[in-house]
C-alpha cells in the first residue's frame, strides 16, 4: 500500500505523497469531464512504484522505460502534439532520466509539465485546454 503522506526532510512537516496527488488529479478529471471532455483521454503512464524483480523484468520486456513522464493527455493544443504531466510531491526534483525524456519529449512537439501537487496539475491541465499554457 502506498502512504498517502511522506516527511519532508528538509522541514520536517508531512506533505502529501506524490501518488496521493496524481490519485486526486485522476479523480478531479473524471469528475471535469462534463464540461472537459477531452480529460477522459488523460491516463497514467505506470513507471514508478515498487515492484518484485519479476514483474520489473517482465514490465521492462513489455517497453517499461524509466524517466518516462506520470501521465499523458493526448489531445492537441497551440501547437502541440499532447502534454505530458510529471506530478511531483512538493519537495520532489527531475532525475536525470526524467530530464532526458522531458527534452527528447519537447524535441518531439510535445508540451510537457513539471508540477508540484494537484493544484498546480489541475491549473496546468486548464490552462493547456483553454489554449493559454505555454512551454516553461
Amino acid at each position: 500500500m502506498t502512504t498517502r503522506w511522506k516527511l519532508n526532510q528538509k522541514t520536517g512537516r508531512t506533505i502529501p505523497s506524490e501518488h496521493a496527488e496524481q490519485a486526486a488529479l485522476i479523480e478531479w478529471a473524471e469528475l471535469a469531464q462534463s464540461h472537459r471532455p477531452e480529460l477522459g483521454l488523460l491516463y497514467a503512464i505506470p513507471n514508478g512504484g515498487q515492484r518484485s524483480m519479476r514483474v520489473a523484468i517482465s514490465l521492462k520486456r513489455e517497453g517499461l522505460k524509466a524517466g518516462v513522464p506520470d501521465l499523458c493527455l493526448p489531445v492537441a493544443r497551440s501547437g502541440y502534439h499532447g502534454l505530458y504531466l510529471e506530478m511531483k510531491a512538493q519537495d520532489g526534483r527531475l532525475s536525470t532520466n526524467q530530464r532526458r525524456w522531458r527534452d527528447m519529449l519537447i524535441a518531439q512537439g510535445y508540451g510537457v509539465a513539471v508540477t508540484h501537487g494537484f493544484d498546480a496539475a489541475r491549473e496546468t491541465l486548464e490552462d493547456y485546454l483553454d489554449d493559454k499554457w505555454r512551454q516553461a
